[in-house]
């Protein structure tokens, strides 16, 4: 159980809290532990309570008003309970007795407060205890029925899906085959499979098609199975024995060629009850399974060998087809007047056919003028669109369904996404820090940053999040939500009270308890938000800026704040932060300004810190000294330029990620090189040290060395315990690896840059890496063997930036599971002196790289062979699914980049898979040359240069 959700409020964290305090580290007034006992028990009552109506669909009325008035009650006690153990601290049972007694002392009113506030927090339990009613939970028509049951006429885009699936069932094998359909709720998955039902469902024996509720009724369920394919109507099976209904349905279908639709899969548990009832009777049965769960639909397929169809949103013609179809009664009509307005609503519906069909249905039965149109597109996203039309309503419970399904920390991880703005990229790892801030991971769960992984995959995975940037591991780097999706979160939060979101929406009045606040615009109600949160500040628990925002309350006792997250606030300065050291229970700190070039000193009282970034303060000189004393923070992120402190800072123990540190900013290089040692929890390191500047210090050689000693020495010792990430400059990279022993048992991503001399022998005991980017002066087969050697390479970026002094040839002795090749060969040489150097020459043999999946290329055509495309070998990437390439331009000859381009397109006509994705473009296009003509003269201009300072030489 999460401690704080949308559900039940922070009443688990609460709990957790009140037994804290009845241990021997807190010394209570006579009485009060009792009182603290009283209120355990009642709170358990009503947790249990509140995790009944937490997992309910539908309340009446006075059961929202009774859920919603104890979860403001485990809201005001948590804060009021975390005030107290903050003024309180906890004991130490070393004192002295004259140390022991000053403590008492000091905390005797505390601990006073505390008998009081038990007293007035027990009388709140008791009168909410008085209150009792039972919740009832309404039965309404599941909306995905009607796909089951109606043919759906003017179909858009079905067609080619339709012959796709249809191919893959009709083939001639014999064995059991199941398709499953996977996606988002709203694309069509229902109306494709049952188009496809209708189609080829004549060449079966027996077919059927029926739907599975979120909660499976396995009786009902093969109930239904059994009406649809037992033609004689007789011996129906009595009562629910589930047994006997599958033996039955099992014997009907023995022999025959059935063909079965099974729609709307929740659970992978669902499937293996539900594919028990399906003999496997290789006489060319098959089944459509669809889902809007990742791994059920792998699930699914995995014996059949498989792939799920992924169904992807209509392209731009289909969707405009499908909207003005339903408008005009005819394909693409559009007035010009509405061309800009549909174009526009048609982006926010992303190609949903389910969101199509609601607004253009909405569009029909209005007048068809730009304003109307305009005021429909701005609603949508802002959570307006779902809440205030019974048009939408069926749209927003096919999209119900899906937040319904998730458990409930997962319901509280997605609502918490309503405080991003529409269209906003979010930064995943942003994002679950925030959720770990918050209190909505559970750390009995395991590691907090793995569980937050895990949540944040099964989220994915159940399509309620939209991947934007994946990474070589299938790891998630930045992610958005559908305008739809976002609706439906922003109009939940609404109900939940969860969050407040100013986004441009009409806002008659705020909550009195506003517990988090998104602020996206610089519309009017920015002024009454702030008069707002300032009056109800000791509610407030996030804060989050985004955009034009301009103005912020004055951030002094906000108590209960655990996120603040200013990253929109390019205006702010020192005055604005000078107080941050009263919200004492602050977990996560983002600010992001050029303005801000102090912080307080007082940062270090926030002894709750987990997660500090001012990475977007640029112009930050300094920390000051008192952020050594953030014994709990897990992440300092700071940009290059700010200068940390050396003296203790091997204290922070709970340090795990340092980024970015420049070596030079620090007030004692020595010294922090040495602390750097102490810190063993540390994973992730990102540190620059350039020993060709030194702008700050004048240092001797003899002190450099010994910096550069200290530091390898640190780093080596870092690399023994807990190491995962490593980002380091060439400089230091050659003294950290130069030994063939040197030992990184958890390193597993290394970046190196600015570029080294060549590959470091080092390296090759970096047996578990799996993510290299490196950039290198010269490049040579030794060099190259060494990369091969790396046997769980996954991920490889290799920049030269002089030359390759030979022909290179990638065998299949390494590279075995290489997914991600980028490759940059851009020197900085001169057009004319390249035709006295051998050009790159690169080739792969077949069955090199079998794993590989993307393949990025960046190269002047410069400095590549004629035939350089037609010999590299790319066909026999077989898996390749992403092939880029970069030509820069810059000081080239037009006809040199066209004969490239022309080169590459020959090449990839080759390749046998045809739906790989080929992107093709040019680099510093306005650096060419005008023509050939004019790279000649300029080519002949630097040529006589080059003679005449040769002639001056020898002469």
């Amino acid at each position: 159980m999460a401690g704080v959700s949308a559900g039940t409020g922070a009443m688990s964290s609460l709990l957790g809290k009140l037994s804290a305090l009845l241990t021997h580290e807190y010394k209570l007034l006579k009485g009060v532990r009792k009182e603290i006992q009283f209120l355990e028990r009642e709170l358990g009552r009503m947790r249990a309570y509140l995790d009944i109506l937490a997992d309910m669909d539908k309340l009446d009325d006075l059961a929202k008003k009774r859920r919603d008035s104890l979860r403001d009650l485990s809201y005001e006690m948590e804060d009021c309970i975390d005030r107290f153990m903050d003024r309180l601290g906890t004991g130490d049972a070393r004192r002295g007795f004259m140390r022991t007694t000053a403590r008492r002392l000091r905390t005797i009113w505390a601990r006073h407060d505390i008998a009081t506030l038990i007293r007035d927090l027990k009388a709140r339990v008791l009168q909410e205890t008085e209150l009792h009613d039972s919740a009832t939970r309404p039965v309404e028509i599941d909306p995905r029925m009607t796909a089951l049951h109606e043919e759906v006429k003017g179909l858009v885009a079905m067609d080619a899906p339709a012959k796709h699936i249809s191919a893959l069932l009709m083939d001639q094998s014999m064995e059991l085959k199941v398709v499953p359909i996977v996606g988002p709720g709203g694309l069509g998955k229902s109306t494709l499979a049952m188009e496809v039902y209708r189609k080829i469902g004549r060449h079966f024996r027996c077919r059927a098609s029926v739907s599975v509720s979120r909660a499976l009724d396995l009786d009902k369920f093969l109930k239904d199975i059994l009406s649809q394919i037992d033609e004689s109507r007789e011996c129906q099976p009595q009562g629910s024995d589930i047994q006997l209904l599958i033996r039955k349905t099992t014997q009907i279908l023995t022999g025959k060629r059935y063909f079965i639709v099974i729609d709307d899969i929740w659970k992978e548990h669902d499937w293996k009850l539900v594919k028990a009832a399906f003999p496997e009777n290789n006489n060319g049965s098959r089944i459509i399974a669809t889902t809007r769960i990742t791994g059920v639909a792998n699930l699914c397929c995995s014996r059949s060998g498989g792939l799920p169809y992924q169904m992807e949103p209509l392209d731009d013609v289909g969707s405009r087809r499908l909207f003005f179809k339903r408008i005009f009664s005819s394909d693409d009509p559009c007035p010009a007047e509405l061309e800009e307005v549909s174009t526009r609503i048609l982006k926010k519906c992303g190609g949903v056919p389910l969101a199509i069909i609601t607004f253009a249905s909405l569009l029909a039965n209005k007048t068809h003028n730009n304003g109307e149109w305009e005021r429909l597109q701005d609603t949508i996203g802002t959570g307006s669109s779902l809440d205030n039309n019974e048009t939408f309503k069926g749209m927003r419970q096919i999209l119900l369904l899906s937040y319904l399904d998730l458990p409930r920390h997962l319901k509280t991880c997605l609502l918490y996404l309503c405080i991003y703005p529409e269209d906003y990229e979010i930064e995943c790892e942003e994002l679950k820090w925030k959720w770990m801030a918050e209190g909505f991971i559970a750390t009995q769960w395991g590691r907090l940053d793995q569980v937050a992984e895990n949540c944040f995959n099964e989220l994915v995975n159940r399509n309620m999040i939209q991947p934007v940037d994946v990474g070589y591991d299938g790891s998630v780097k930045r992610c958005r939500v559908h305008d739809m999706v976002l609706d439906l979160v922003i109009s939940l939060s609404d109900e939940e009270n969860f969050a407040t979101v100013l986004n441009g929406r009409i806002c008659n009045s705020f909550s009195s308890k506003i517990r988090r606040l998104s602020m996206q615009s610089s519309a009017k109600e920015q002024d009454e938000a702030v008069r707002a949160i300032t009056e109800t500040k000791l509610h407030v628990r996030s804060l989050s800026m985004f955009g034009q925002v301009k103005q912020i309350c004055h951030l002094v006792d906000f108590h209960a704040l655990r996120v603040l997250d200013l990253v929109g606030c390019e205006w702010l300065e020192n005055k604005h932060v000078k107080n941050i050291g009263s919200s004492c229970q602050l977990r996560y700190l983002r600010l992001s300004s050029f303005k801000i070039t102090e912080l307080p000193g007082e940062i270090g009282k926030l002894q709750h810190l987990e997660t500090l970034d001012v990475r977007g303060c640029y112009y930050l000189p300094r920390l000051p000294s008192t952020v050594v004393q953030l014994q709990k923070l897990v992440r300092l992120l700071v940009s290059r330029r700010t200068e940390l402190p050396a003296s203790e800072f091997g204290s922070m123990q709970a340090l795990e990620e340092l980024e970015k540190l420049n070596i030079w900013n620090s007030d004692n290089p020595l010294r922090f090189a040495e602390e750097l040692g102490h810190l063993t929890k540390l994973r992730r390191v990102d540190i620059h040290l350039n020993l060709n500047l030194n702008e700050k210090l004048i240092m001797d050689y003899a002190t450099r060395e010994r910096l550069v000693e200290l530091l390898v020495s640190s780093l080596s010792e870092l690399g023994k315990c807990n190491l995962r990430y490593l980002s380091i400059g060439g400089d230091l990279c050659n003294r950290l690896f130069w030994d063939p022993c040197c030992t990184y048992p958890y390193l597993h991503d290394l970046t190196i840059g600015p570029a080294i001399k060549t590959v470091t022998k080092g390296m090759a005991s970096l047996k578990n890496l799996v993510k290299l980017c490196i950039a290198v002066e010269e490049f040579d087969k030794e060099g190259l063997h060494l990369l091969m050697g790396m046997p769980f390479l996954a991920h490889l970026e290799l920049a030269i930036r002089i030359s390759i002094k030979e022909k290179l040839n990638i065998g299949t002795n390494g590279f075995k599971l290489l997914k991600v090749f980028h490759f940059t060969y851009m020197t900085d040489r001169w057009y004319s002196k390249v035709e006295a150097i051998d050009r790159l020459q690169l080739t792969f043999a077949t069955g090199a790289m079998p794993a590989l999946r993307q393949f990025h290329l960046e190269l002047n055509p410069m400095e590549v062979t004629s035939n350089f495309f037609a010999d590299l070998g790319i066909e026999h990437f077989s898996g390749l699914a992403h092939f880029q390439v970069e030509i820069d331009c810059n000081g080239a000859a037009p006809g040199w980049v066209e004969a490239l381009e022309s080169s590459i397109e020959k090449a990839t006509d080759l390749h046998p898979n045809n739906e790989m994705e080929i992107h093709l473009s040019r680099l510093h296009e306005d650096g060419m040359f005008k023509d050939d003509k004019e790279w000649e003269e300029a080519a002949a201009k630097e040529r006589k240069k080059e003679r005449n300072e040769e002639e001056g030489r020898t002469s």
